[in-house]
């Protein structure tokens, strides 16, 4: 069985897993080629248990901003979810979405190369500067805990690397862990046991200002292989048990939103034209 840990979906992916043994049938490989004609067809429809799933688009509300998603971009391929909240779903390598209908029967290899996108309206603090907090211990500690100077989880306290795919990694300052892993069994009174494989790799990328404008944490390429590699214009498994994960921050500064998009850890060389996609998305299907 190998465990999609890069999604939210890991549950339902761990399941398909012990159902498909990894494999991708041949009706699968097949969708992917017809998917960049098919996804917005709107001729194309399929009916599963009564429910007929379309390319139709379907109202999404992100804050005051109203948005026509075709349906299948849903990542249930309806609509928002029960909240209102609003979750797509495209698939590696186009960054299209789905054809319609295909969500409760995809294949263990379209989930591994699903990128999941999450959009929330930010409207109690600027928009800019979401994401310097997001790389700071600002918004998960109390001025006065030992966690707010966490080396683990500041930026500030993180050194800058050569640059990779267009991006700055961050690794810990490792001489500052000591006397923090003291500090923090000072205030706790128990063993704090540091465990790296929950330490995450930092990528950033800033604008001509300084100002954050991507900021990505994945699985620890120390501690965790890939558990796919890429061929061609596929993702294919390997002999490790699971899949080393991103979690991919930007921002839609205009409209304040804030965006989240979920990918396995092989496709982070992409993560600008996953930035386009997700962008010409929004352009694409917003109405006034």
């Amino acid at each position: 069985m190998k465990i999609a840990a890069f999604s939210f979906r890991c549950a339902v992916t761990a399941v398909l897993a012990l159902g498909a043994g990894g494999c991708m049938n041949s009706s699968s490989m097949e969708s992917q080629s017809k998917e960049a004609e098919m996804s917005e067809d709107p001729s194309v429809r399929r009916t599963i248990k009564g429910h007929t799933y379309t390319t139709e688009p379907v109202e999404a509300r992100i804050g005051p901003h109203r948005f026509m998603f075709p349906a299948n971009y849903y990542d249930n391929q309806i609509g928002p979810y029960f909240d209102g909240s609003v979750g797509l779903t495209v698939l590696w390598p186009d960054l299209g979405p789905a054809p319609p209908g295909t969500r409760p029967d995809r294949s263990m290899e379209d989930f591994q190369r699903s990128v999941v996108i999450g959009l929330q309206h930010i409207d109690r603090t600027p928009i800019r500067g979401l994401l310097e907090r997001y790389a700071s211990t600002e918004q998960t500690s109390t001025p006065t805990s030992v966690l707010r100077n966490d080396p683990t989880e500041r930026l500030d306290l993180r050194i800058p690397q050569p640059e990779r795919f267009g991006l700055v990694p961050y690794a810990i300052n490792e001489a500052l862990m000591p006397a923090f892993q003291k500090a923090l069994e000072q205030e706790s009174k128990m063993p704090q046991p540091r465990n790296l494989r929950m330490e995450k790799d930092w990528y950033v990328a800033r604008n001509g200002d300084g100002e954050l404008t991507t900021f990505i944490k994945c699985e620890s390429e120390a501690h965790f292989p890939d558990g796919l590699t890429i061929s061609g214009d596929r993702l294919a498994d390997t002999e490790d048990s699971r899949v080393a994960g991103c979690i991919h921050y930007f921002v839609d500064v205009e409209d304040s939103i804030s965006i989240t998009a979920t990918y396995p850890r092989v496709i982070l060389k992409d993560w600008k034209h996953i930035e386009s996609a997700v962008r010409t998305a929004l352009a694409k299907y917003k109405r006034s």
